[in-house]
């Protein structure tokens, strides 16, 4: 099957190693076909195929961006979104879920807000994932008792910020950004802190990595996922007195310690990593009457149109947002253009469907 995977390339590797033919475009140089960081059209892009290649899927990564592609609406094969940033997105990401066919949500509580035409379509929990090989543990000796790897930022998450600052006082906690792999691979236990209740990457990360998972105690699904002590220990958001006292305790019982990682690195690699979440979306698309589906879309282009509009107002809000924290140059001027862009969609949108909307009732 010929695949198009646009946005984050999450399951790239993974449709190719089960046998398909698999393109990802998006605005990176080592995309196999390099799209233009403005908001260009689906025929701008397929003017790059190659002979006799279409595609037969369409696969959407969440990148955390506005669309920046036009026309997925209108093809004629499945289209199938994994939706990651429904915390930080919600109001958006409700609207362009309109333009699929199929989606995955990776946040379990978040589910029912993305299925917004529910006889066509299908929509599911599907959690995130590690990837195998990048994550993995080396058997390297982990002389770090505890690390946490992620951002600190005051403003974006002030609880995180607390619970760290709040560590380091009482506790050798090793803190760091960016790579994670070595710090986890390094460490006996690795901390996580959810930015709103999600349960994200680092999850599966740590356990991937064959630490001990010290993590919240968050509900969204997690508890259907991993047990307390039996494949991480959970502690009560916030709250420092209990993070050192799981950690004092697994440092001075190593063989429990041990058990619960190895549960925990068993569990992730069974049914948590990203050539699963490929094998389950191949599976819909296999299974599912989604030719129907594609009929029935297609034919609901007035209510995706109007929804489009919504994400497309949205954008330029952002985008004007940015304008503001930018000093003048050439950020500030490509952030203008795209916000005129995207202002320019909805109005065009409008009009047209005001006109249609019009003509339809008549």
């Amino acid at each position: 099957m010929n695949i198009l995977h646009l946005g984050n390339p999450f399951f790239l590797q993974d449709f190719r190693q089960l046998g398909h033919d698999v393109k990802w475009a998006a605005y990176d140089p080592t995309a196999d076909f390099v799209l233009s960081p403005y908001v260009e059209s689906m025929h701008s892009l397929s003017v790059q195929f190659p002979a006799r290649w279409s595609p037969d899927l369409v696969v959407v990564g969440d990148d955390s961006g506005p669309p920046k592609l036009l026309g997925l609406e209108a093809l004629d094969v499945p289209l199938v979104w994994y939706a990651i940033d429904s915390h930080l997105h919600a109001s958006w990401h409700q609207q362009y879920a309109a333009v699929f066919d199929v989606i995955c949500v990776a946040q379990r509580d978040w589910v029912s807000r993305y299925r917004v035409d529910p006889d066509r379509q299908i929509v599911s929990w599907q959690p995130l994932f590690c990837h195998v090989p990048d994550d993995g543990d080396s058997g390297c000796l982990r002389d770090t008792p505890l690390s946490f790897v992620g951002t600190l930022n005051r403003q974006w998450n002030p609880e995180r910020v607390a619970l760290i600052e709040g560590l380091q006082r009482r506790y050798p906690i090793a803190v760091g950004a960016g790579a994670y792999r070595e710090p986890f691979n390094r460490s006996l236990m690795v901390l996580n802190q959810s930015a709103a209740n999600d349960v994200n990457f680092r999850t599966f990360q740590a356990m991937a990595c064959g630490a001990l998972l010290v993590g919240e105690r968050i509900g969204n699904g997690f508890n259907e996922l991993f047990q307390d002590r039996i494949h991480c220990a959970l502690y009560d958001r916030g709250n420092v007195e209990q993070v050192i006292d799981l950690v004092e305790y697994y440092c001075g019982h190593p063989a429990e310690r041990d058990a619960v990682a190895r549960q925990g690195y068993e569990a992730v690699m069974a049914c948590h990593t990203s050539l699963h979440r490929a094998q389950a979306i191949l599976q819909v698309v296999a299974t599912a009457p989604l030719s129907g589906q594609i009929r029935v879309r297609r034919s609901r282009q007035l209510q995706i149109q109007s929804a489009l509009a919504l994400v497309y107002e949205s954008a330029a809000r952002t985008h004007l947002q940015a304008v503001e924290r930018t000093p003048d140059g050439t950020r500030k001027q490509y952030l203008l253009t795209v916000a005129e862009q995207y202002r320019f969609l909805a109005t065009t949108i409008r009009t047209q469907f005001g006109f249609q909307a019009a003509a339809h009732t008549c």
